[in-house]
This record gives structure tokens, C-alpha cells and sequence, in this order.
């Protein structure tokens, strides 16, 4: 079985076309959950490929009603 590896801020922010901030964000209202090691933040695959599930409904309803998130 192969092992994913855990991913960082920047690898996040990435998949999920997203600022830092929003990120932040995800995190504080326990939205997305992490870990840290040694004062940087670490994501599980399963969790981010979550949440981009959700972001990706969210965009597509807003664009239905002629918002952008």
C-alpha cells in the first residue's frame, strides 16, 4: 500500500485556489484539520480532497446565482 505523504500550506493553497488567509481561515473555524510539526502546518490528502469536493459545490452555486466566492 502506498503511503501519501502529508501536505503543506503552500501545497494547499494550490489545490484548493485559495489565499493563505482563506486557508487560515479554514483552519480556525474547523473547517479543515491539520497538524503541526516543529511550527509548520501539515494536511492530510483525504482531508484537502474533502474539502476541494466542497469548495468546487460552493463555486458552482455561486456561479449559478452570478456571484464569485
Amino acid at each position: 500500500m502506498e503511503e501519501k505523504k502529508w501536505l503543506d500550506n503552500q501545497e494547499v493553497c494550490l489545490l484548493l485556489k485559495v489565499s493563505p488567509r482563506t486557508l487560515q481561515t479554514l483552519r480556525d473555524n474547523g473547517t479543515l484539520a491539520y497538524t503541526q510539526i516543529c511550527h509548520k502546518t501539515y494536511y492530510k490528502p483525504g482531508d484537502v480532497e474533502s474539502i476541494i469536493r466542497i469548495v468546487e459545490e460552493r463555486r458552482k452555486r455561486a456561479e449559478s446565482m452570478g456571484k464569485s466566492i
